[in-house]
């Protein structure tokens, strides 16, 4: 690990125990538009020594470390008084990991599975937030509440799905059964939102069983009833 990096962009240090997923993040941050990649570090241990010797921007944590916990990381970060925003990596069930990474103070938080876009998001988010937070030697109070709005927690922009739901195609598929009040086939939305059959069955279930939108069936002469949907009244 580096301690070399461009201090006029964000850097970040990767702390992730698998190495292939760690380089792969890297990468990501490295082709990222104002971002450099400060290190990576497997566990608990390389990250505080890293910390002790470096001072990254922003730390990109998985909870799961193989020496301790990401959230331990995280309080040994906040006693020594180091100023490592931290985005936290974390699988979907543990909403107590993710009440706890918000009271130590995260950025923001990614949920297991997810894909590049939404780190790209996240990213840009953190970026964004930086360049508004430093932009001025006085805050007021329009500037604050705008600087709040891109951090976590967010019930619209970081909500907690199931695994498999991703926000940004849950969002799509919304959307194509909101453009308007006839009742929608899944394959009618597939057309609509160019997502598979399968992809859109499943957010379709996730969906009704969050009461987001409501099924009917509709029985023909010919085979099973078909399913219809539209966004709950």
């Amino acid at each position: 690990m580096s301690s070399g990096w461009n201090q006029t962009q964000l850097s970040v240090l990767i702390v992730e125990d698998d190495f292939r997923i760690a380089q792969m993040h890297g990468k990501y941050v490295e082709l990222h538009s104002g971002y450099t990649l400060a290190g990576i570090a497997h566990n608990y241990k390389e990250a505080v020594n890293f910390l002790e010797n470096n001072t990254p921007d922003l730390l990109l944590l998985d909870v799961y470390l193989p020496d301790h916990s990401g959230i331990e990381l995280l309080r040994t970060i906040r006693s020594k008084g180091l100023k490592a925003d931290t985005i936290f990596i974390t699988a979907s069930k543990e909403s107590d990991m993710i009440e706890e990474g918000l009271r130590l103070g995260i950025f923001d938080y990614l949920i297991k599975p997810f894909d590049l876009d939404h780190l790209q998001n996240t990213l840009s988010k953190y970026a964004k937030y930086k360049s508004r937070l430093t932009s001025s030697a006085e805050l007021s109070q329009d500037m604050v509440n705008d600087l709040m709005k891109l951090r976590a927690p967010k019930e619209t922009a970081s909500p907690v799905f199931q695994k498999g739901i991703g926000e940004k195609t849950l969002e799509l598929i919304l959307d194509c059964i909101r453009s308007s009040n006839d009742l929608k086939t899944a394959e009618d939305i597939s057309l609509l939102a160019g997502v598979s059959l399968s992809t859109v069955r499943n957010y379709l279930k996730y969906m009704v069983q969050e009461n987001k939108i409501e099924e009917f069936q509709q029985y023909g002469t010919i085979g099973r009833p078909q399913k219809l949907y539209r966004i709950k009244s």
